[in-house]
């Protein structure tokens, strides 16, 4: 009989203990795992680009290399380059430069891997601009959605809105630092929303992941960000994962 095992690219991750509970399975140890994968046995790899040679014995669900390559914002926006569902970018300073000039807001990404608005830099102005190896073009937004996608389906989403006790919230980068967090109740993303989603998760590999998008209401165009592989999960969005799973185990 197969076994599951879940291994997270973090030894304490909430999401993926909460993950292996649902599913009633087991989590690897980083050090002193005695979890030897048979061929038939499942590791599912929650957010790690890089596995323990000896779980590739093992098959694995969600290709570390692709997780590595995805959690890349420049090779993830290049992925996705001909999808026409990301924002313009480049890693010019100058053309940068000239987006400045042109009168246009610019988000220096210093950080090709960070998360949670690490590394982001706002530049209104040329002279703002900083040394970084990704510029991305920045887009007025309405919302901004987390669109779950788990074997090319849409399993949930949620949008972002302004936490209530945040009374200077910073409408740009939206995070929880910024005076942000997830809510459900009554959000129903537009359709184009959901399909850009579905339209980046193809230029890869990944099994799953959680696509975040903004919407601009004005163009009525959905704008693809990035692309989380080991996502926060609690609640509604935890049992839905937890479903998905069930399904191909």
């Amino acid at each position: 009989m197969s076994r599951t095992r879940v291994y997270s690219y973090n030894p304490v991750s909430a999401s993926a203990r909460d993950l292996a509970k649902g599913l009633g399975v087991l989590r690897v140890k980083h050090e002193g795992s005695k979890f030897k994968p048979r061929p038939d046995d499942v590791v599912i790899n929650w957010g790690a680009s890089d596995l323990p040679d000896y779980l590739t014995a093992g098959k694995v669900l969600q290709d570390p290399a692709q997780v590595g390559l995805c959690s890349n914002k420049l090779k993830f926006f290049q992925l996705n380059e001909d999808s026409g569902v990301i924002p313009d970018f480049t890693d010019s300073k100058e053309v940068a430069a000239n987006w400045c000039r042109d009168g246009k807001t610019v988000v220096c990404r210093t950080k090709l891997s960070g998360h949670s608005g690490e590394g982001i830099v706002i530049a209104e102005t040329e002279e703002q601009l900083v040394d970084a190896p990704l510029y991305v073009m920045y887009v007025k937004k309405k919302d901004e959605y987390r669109i779950h996608v788990f074997n090319g389906e849409v399993i949930d989403f949620q949008r972002k809105a302004r936490r209530l006790d945040c009374e200077d919230a910073n409408w740009q980068v939206r995070n929880y630092v910024n005076g942000f967090t997830y809510v459900r109740e009554g959000v129903d993303p537009p359709s184009s929303v959901l399909e850009a989603a579905l339209l980046s998760m193809k230029s890869t590999t990944l099994l799953f992941g959680a696509v975040d998008v903004i919407f601009n209401e004005h163009n009525n165009k959905p704008v693809v960000l990035e692309v989380n592989t080991a996502p926060g999960l609690m609640g509604t969005t935890l049992h839905n994962y937890v479903e998905a799973f069930k399904k191909i185990l």
